[in-house]
Protein backbone atom coordinates (compact mmCIF):
# COMPACT_ATOMS: atom_id res chain seq x y z
CA UNK A 1 0.00 0.00 0.00
CA UNK A 2 2.96 2.43 0.95
CA UNK A 3 4.41 1.54 -2.60
CA UNK A 4 1.98 2.54 -4.55
CA UNK A 5 1.33 5.60 -2.39
CA UNK A 6 4.61 6.75 -2.83
CA UNK A 7 4.33 6.05 -6.88
CA UNK A 8 1.17 8.04 -6.99
CA UNK A 9 3.18 11.10 -5.28
CA UNK A 10 6.12 10.59 -7.24
CA UNK A 11 3.80 10.46 -10.54
CA UNK A 12 1.80 13.54 -8.92
CA UNK A 13 4.97 15.42 -8.27
CA UNK A 14 6.73 15.02 -11.73
CA UNK A 15 2.79 16.22 -13.58
CA UNK A 16 3.47 19.04 -11.35
CA UNK A 17 6.93 20.00 -12.06
CA UNK A 18 6.21 19.09 -15.52
CA UNK A 19 3.46 21.64 -15.81
CA UNK A 20 5.88 24.67 -13.46
CA UNK A 21 8.33 23.59 -16.53
CA UNK A 22 6.03 24.03 -18.97
CA UNK A 23 4.52 27.42 -18.07
CA UNK A 24 8.00 28.49 -17.27
CA UNK A 25 8.34 27.78 -21.18
CA UNK A 26 5.33 29.21 -22.20
CA UNK A 27 6.18 32.86 -20.37
CA UNK A 28 9.54 32.82 -22.07
CA UNK A 29 8.15 32.09 -25.25
CA UNK A 30 5.24 35.01 -24.56
CA UNK A 31 8.03 37.30 -22.92
CA UNK A 32 10.16 36.93 -26.27
CA UNK A 33 7.76 37.01 -28.82
CA UNK A 34 8.08 39.44 -31.50
CA UNK A 35 5.54 41.77 -31.40
CA UNK A 36 6.93 44.45 -34.00
CA UNK A 37 8.22 43.66 -36.87
CA UNK A 38 8.62 46.92 -38.75
CA UNK A 39 10.19 50.12 -37.74
CA UNK A 40 7.13 51.83 -36.07
CA UNK A 41 6.55 55.01 -34.31
CA UNK A 42 3.98 54.86 -31.63
CA UNK A 43 1.96 57.39 -30.66
CA UNK A 44 0.23 57.17 -26.59
CA UNK A 45 -1.39 60.00 -26.16
CA UNK A 46 -1.93 61.55 -22.59
CA UNK A 47 -4.82 59.84 -20.36
CA UNK A 48 -4.99 56.59 -22.49
CA UNK A 49 -4.82 53.39 -20.30
CA UNK A 50 -3.28 50.45 -20.78
CA UNK A 51 -6.33 48.47 -22.29
CA UNK A 52 -6.85 51.04 -24.70
CA UNK A 53 -3.70 51.14 -25.85
CA UNK A 54 -3.97 47.31 -27.01
CA UNK A 55 -6.80 47.94 -28.62
CA UNK A 56 -5.61 51.08 -30.30
CA UNK A 57 -2.03 49.36 -31.40
CA UNK A 58 -4.14 46.59 -33.36
CA UNK A 59 -4.22 49.20 -35.98
CA UNK A 60 -0.65 48.79 -36.48
CA UNK A 61 -0.79 45.33 -36.90
CA UNK A 62 0.44 44.59 -33.30
CA UNK A 63 -1.85 42.20 -31.44
CA UNK A 64 -0.78 41.71 -27.87
CA UNK A 65 -3.48 40.14 -25.74
CA UNK A 66 -4.67 41.81 -22.50
CA UNK A 67 -3.35 38.13 -20.74
CA UNK A 68 0.26 38.17 -22.46
CA UNK A 69 0.52 41.99 -21.59
CA UNK A 70 -0.20 41.98 -18.27
CA UNK A 71 1.68 38.68 -17.45
CA UNK A 72 4.70 39.77 -18.96
CA UNK A 73 4.59 43.30 -16.76
CA UNK A 74 3.81 41.75 -13.55
CA UNK A 75 6.61 39.53 -14.10
CA UNK A 76 9.37 41.66 -15.63
CA UNK A 77 8.07 44.94 -15.61
CA UNK A 78 6.46 45.90 -12.28
CA UNK A 79 5.50 48.99 -10.68
CA UNK A 80 5.99 51.21 -14.32
CA UNK A 81 3.31 52.69 -16.75
CA UNK A 82 2.54 54.04 -19.73
CA UNK A 83 4.39 57.33 -20.75
CA UNK A 84 2.51 59.46 -22.84
CA UNK A 85 4.35 60.42 -26.24
CA UNK A 86 5.48 58.90 -29.64
CA UNK A 87 8.19 56.45 -29.81
CA UNK A 88 10.23 54.63 -32.71
CA UNK A 89 10.25 51.19 -32.14
CA UNK A 90 12.80 49.19 -33.73
CA UNK A 91 11.73 45.86 -35.91
CA UNK A 92 12.12 42.69 -34.68
CA UNK A 93 11.42 43.76 -31.29
CA UNK A 94 10.30 41.00 -28.33
CA UNK A 95 7.36 42.11 -26.01
CA UNK A 96 9.73 42.84 -22.96
CA UNK A 97 11.78 45.23 -24.35
CA UNK A 98 8.79 46.72 -26.68
CA UNK A 99 7.20 47.16 -22.73
CA UNK A 100 10.63 48.80 -21.73
CA UNK A 101 10.67 51.39 -24.27
CA UNK A 102 7.23 52.63 -23.85
CA UNK A 103 7.44 52.82 -20.14
CA UNK A 104 11.02 54.40 -20.07
CA UNK A 105 10.11 57.60 -21.18
CA UNK A 106 12.67 57.72 -23.88
CA UNK A 107 10.31 59.92 -26.48
CA UNK A 108 11.49 60.39 -30.27
CA UNK A 109 12.27 63.21 -31.95
CA UNK A 110 11.03 64.55 -34.92
CA UNK A 111 13.03 67.08 -37.24
CA UNK A 112 11.73 70.53 -38.66
CA UNK A 113 13.83 72.79 -41.21
CA UNK A 114 13.54 76.16 -41.22
CA UNK A 115 15.31 76.75 -45.28
CA UNK A 116 17.09 80.04 -45.22
CA UNK A 117 15.28 82.42 -47.44
CA UNK A 118 11.94 81.34 -46.37
CA UNK A 119 9.68 84.48 -45.27
CA UNK A 120 7.07 84.31 -42.48
CA UNK A 121 4.15 83.60 -44.90
CA UNK A 122 6.13 79.96 -45.44
CA UNK A 123 7.31 79.43 -42.35
CA UNK A 124 3.67 79.84 -40.91
CA UNK A 125 2.45 77.43 -43.64
CA UNK A 126 5.29 74.99 -42.52
CA UNK A 127 4.46 74.76 -38.73
CA UNK A 128 0.55 74.55 -39.23
CA UNK A 129 1.16 71.62 -41.44
CA UNK A 130 3.93 69.50 -38.87
CA UNK A 131 2.94 66.76 -37.28
CA UNK A 132 3.00 66.55 -33.78
CA UNK A 133 2.99 70.95 -32.73
CA UNK A 134 0.78 71.59 -30.90
CA UNK A 135 -0.53 75.57 -29.74
CA UNK A 136 -1.44 78.61 -31.49
CA UNK A 137 0.95 80.60 -33.66
CA UNK A 138 1.76 84.66 -32.57
CA UNK A 139 2.73 87.04 -35.71
CA UNK A 140 5.21 85.67 -36.89
CA UNK A 141 8.17 88.65 -37.38
CA UNK A 142 10.65 88.31 -40.49
CA UNK A 143 14.37 87.68 -39.90
CA UNK A 144 14.32 87.15 -36.18
CA UNK A 145 14.16 82.94 -36.54
CA UNK A 146 17.77 81.16 -37.88
CA UNK A 147 17.29 78.98 -40.05
CA UNK A 148 18.30 75.57 -39.29
CA UNK A 149 17.39 71.69 -38.38
CA UNK A 150 16.07 71.68 -35.35
CA UNK A 151 14.45 68.58 -33.00
CA UNK A 152 11.04 68.74 -31.17
CA UNK A 153 8.74 65.92 -29.71
CA UNK A 154 4.54 65.03 -30.43
CA UNK A 155 3.14 67.14 -28.14
CA UNK A 156 5.68 70.31 -28.25
CA UNK A 157 3.88 74.05 -29.22
CA UNK A 158 4.98 75.90 -32.21
CA UNK A 159 5.32 78.76 -30.03
CA UNK A 160 8.33 76.73 -27.61
CA UNK A 161 9.72 75.78 -31.19
CA UNK A 162 10.10 79.65 -32.33
CA UNK A 163 11.50 80.32 -28.94
CA UNK A 164 14.22 78.20 -29.68
CA UNK A 165 14.68 79.03 -33.47
CA UNK A 166 14.97 82.85 -31.99
CA UNK A 167 17.15 82.41 -29.73
CA UNK A 168 20.17 80.49 -32.77
CA UNK A 169 19.46 83.96 -34.23
CA UNK A 170 20.47 86.00 -31.23
CA UNK A 171 22.99 84.22 -30.57
CA UNK A 172 24.64 84.74 -34.20
CA UNK A 173 23.89 88.23 -34.41
CA UNK A 174 25.44 88.48 -30.64
CA UNK A 175 28.96 86.76 -32.47
CA UNK A 176 28.99 88.93 -35.32
CA UNK A 177 27.82 92.44 -34.41
CA UNK A 178 31.30 93.36 -32.61
CA UNK A 179 33.43 92.00 -35.61
CA UNK A 180 31.17 94.99 -37.74
CA UNK A 181 33.36 97.22 -40.15
CA UNK A 182 30.50 99.37 -41.53
CA UNK A 183 30.43 102.13 -38.84
CA UNK A 184 27.19 104.39 -38.57
CA UNK A 185 26.01 102.55 -41.74
CA UNK A 186 24.03 99.82 -40.34
CA UNK A 187 23.54 101.31 -37.08
CA UNK A 188 21.80 98.13 -35.34
CA UNK A 189 21.25 94.28 -35.37
CA UNK A 190 17.63 94.95 -36.66
CA UNK A 191 19.18 96.86 -39.68
CA UNK A 192 21.85 93.71 -39.72
CA UNK A 193 18.68 91.21 -40.50
CA UNK A 194 17.57 93.38 -42.53
CA UNK A 195 20.56 94.03 -45.10
CA UNK A 196 21.36 90.30 -44.50
CA UNK A 197 17.89 89.06 -46.04
CA UNK A 198 18.31 91.29 -48.94
CA UNK A 199 21.52 89.25 -49.83
CA UNK A 200 20.48 86.16 -48.76
CA UNK A 201 17.12 86.38 -51.69
CA UNK A 202 19.43 87.89 -54.36
CA UNK A 203 22.00 85.04 -54.53
CA UNK A 204 22.27 81.81 -53.81
CA UNK A 205 25.90 81.41 -54.18
CA UNK A 206 27.79 81.40 -50.93
CA UNK A 207 30.78 82.43 -52.12
CA UNK A 208 29.01 86.05 -53.89
CA UNK A 209 27.39 86.98 -50.47
CA UNK A 210 30.09 89.29 -49.45
CA UNK A 211 30.38 91.30 -52.82
CA UNK A 212 26.56 91.31 -53.32
CA UNK A 213 26.73 93.10 -49.51
CA UNK A 214 29.58 95.28 -50.97
CA UNK A 215 27.02 96.86 -53.64
CA UNK A 216 24.34 97.60 -51.28
CA UNK A 217 26.77 99.02 -48.71
CA UNK A 218 28.73 100.91 -51.14
CA UNK A 219 24.82 102.75 -52.33
CA UNK A 220 24.18 103.41 -48.81
CA UNK A 221 27.01 104.97 -48.41
CA UNK A 222 26.67 107.19 -51.50
CA UNK A 223 23.07 107.73 -50.11
CA UNK A 224 22.25 105.72 -53.35
CA UNK A 225 18.84 103.77 -53.63
CA UNK A 226 19.62 100.22 -53.13
CA UNK A 227 17.34 99.18 -56.11
CA UNK A 228 16.80 95.68 -55.23
CA UNK A 229 13.90 93.98 -57.46
CA UNK A 230 13.79 91.23 -54.07
CA UNK A 231 12.33 94.06 -51.50
CA UNK A 232 9.65 95.34 -54.66
CA UNK A 233 8.98 91.81 -54.83
CA UNK A 234 8.29 91.18 -50.95
CA UNK A 235 6.66 94.25 -50.73
CA UNK A 236 4.09 93.04 -53.45
CA UNK A 237 4.27 89.61 -52.57
CA UNK A 238 4.85 88.21 -55.84
CA UNK A 239 7.80 85.80 -57.26
CA UNK A 240 10.85 87.79 -58.51
CA UNK A 241 10.52 86.10 -62.13
CA UNK A 242 7.00 88.19 -62.12
CA UNK A 243 8.24 91.38 -61.73
CA UNK A 244 7.71 94.15 -64.84
CA UNK A 245 8.63 97.60 -64.93
CA UNK A 246 5.58 98.57 -63.89
CA UNK A 247 5.92 96.88 -60.53
CA UNK A 248 8.92 99.58 -59.99
CA UNK A 249 6.83 102.23 -59.82
CA UNK A 250 4.98 100.86 -57.06
CA UNK A 251 4.35 102.56 -53.92
CA UNK A 252 5.35 100.83 -50.78
CA UNK A 253 7.98 100.57 -47.86
CA UNK A 254 9.77 97.88 -49.47
CA UNK A 255 10.35 99.60 -52.70
CA UNK A 256 13.98 100.22 -52.90
CA UNK A 257 13.66 101.95 -56.88
CA UNK A 258 11.84 105.13 -55.04
CA UNK A 259 12.76 104.43 -51.03
CA UNK A 260 16.07 105.80 -50.01
CA UNK A 261 17.99 103.43 -47.09
CA UNK A 262 16.31 99.95 -45.98
CA UNK A 263 12.88 98.49 -46.10
CA UNK A 264 11.23 98.98 -42.79
CA UNK A 265 11.75 95.02 -41.82
CA UNK A 266 14.10 91.57 -43.22
CA UNK A 267 12.35 90.15 -46.00
CA UNK A 268 13.16 86.62 -45.05
CA UNK A 269 15.27 84.59 -42.47
CA UNK A 270 18.69 85.48 -43.53
CA UNK A 271 22.00 82.47 -43.00
CA UNK A 272 24.71 83.11 -40.92
CA UNK A 273 26.86 83.46 -44.19
CA UNK A 274 24.35 85.91 -45.31
CA UNK A 275 24.61 87.88 -41.60
CA UNK A 276 28.49 87.74 -41.93
CA UNK A 277 28.52 89.15 -45.37
CA UNK A 278 26.22 92.06 -44.22
CA UNK A 279 28.67 93.06 -41.40
CA UNK A 280 32.14 92.11 -43.38
CA UNK A 281 31.38 92.79 -47.29
CA UNK A 282 34.07 92.20 -49.27
CA UNK A 283 36.32 95.69 -50.68
CA UNK A 284 34.96 96.79 -53.70
CA UNK A 285 33.99 99.53 -55.78
CA UNK A 286 30.89 97.68 -57.15
CA UNK A 287 27.34 99.50 -57.13
CA UNK A 288 25.38 97.66 -59.79
CA UNK A 289 25.28 93.54 -60.15
CA UNK A 290 22.79 91.72 -62.57
CA UNK A 291 22.55 87.60 -62.92
CA UNK A 292 25.06 86.18 -65.18
CA UNK A 293 22.30 83.42 -66.18
CA UNK A 294 24.13 80.38 -64.86
CA UNK A 295 23.59 81.31 -61.19
CA UNK A 296 25.68 83.77 -60.27
CA UNK A 297 26.22 87.23 -61.17
CA UNK A 298 28.05 90.01 -63.15
CA UNK A 299 29.14 93.36 -60.81
CA UNK A 300 29.98 96.51 -62.42
CA UNK A 301 31.10 100.15 -60.81
CA UNK A 302 28.99 102.11 -63.34
CA UNK A 303 25.87 102.26 -65.29
CA UNK A 304 27.35 102.05 -68.33
CA UNK A 305 29.08 98.39 -67.86
CA UNK A 306 26.19 97.79 -66.04
CA UNK A 307 23.82 98.00 -69.66
CA UNK A 308 26.48 95.96 -71.14
CA UNK A 309 25.68 93.23 -68.32
CA UNK A 310 22.12 93.57 -69.13
CA UNK A 311 22.49 93.10 -72.67
CA UNK A 312 25.00 90.07 -72.43
CA UNK A 313 22.21 88.55 -69.62
CA UNK A 314 19.40 89.16 -72.27
CA UNK A 315 21.17 87.18 -75.22
CA UNK A 316 21.84 84.51 -72.96
CA UNK A 317 18.44 84.08 -72.34
CA UNK A 318 17.36 84.31 -76.02
CA UNK A 319 20.13 81.78 -76.66
CA UNK A 320 18.36 79.17 -73.86
CA UNK A 321 14.64 79.94 -75.41
CA UNK A 322 16.17 79.09 -78.97
CA UNK A 323 18.09 76.04 -77.61
CA UNK A 324 14.28 75.13 -75.92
Amino acid sequence: MKLIKNIKFKFLFFILLFLIFLSIVKIFQIKEMIVVRENTLILIKKGTTEFNFLKNIKKQNINISNFEWFLIKNLFNRNTSLRYGEYFINKDTNLENFQKQLYSGKLYFRKFTLIEGSDSRLLKLKLDNTFGLIGDLPRLKEGIYKPDTYNYKWGDTKVSLLKTMEFEQEKILKKHWPQSKLGNIIKSQEEVLILASIIEKESKKKEELELISSVFVNRLRKKMRLQSDVTVAFGLDILGSKLNKKNLKDKNPYNTYLNYGLPPTPICYPSEAAIKAALNPKKSNYLFFVTDGKGGHRFSNTYAKHKKNIQQWLKKQKENKEIK
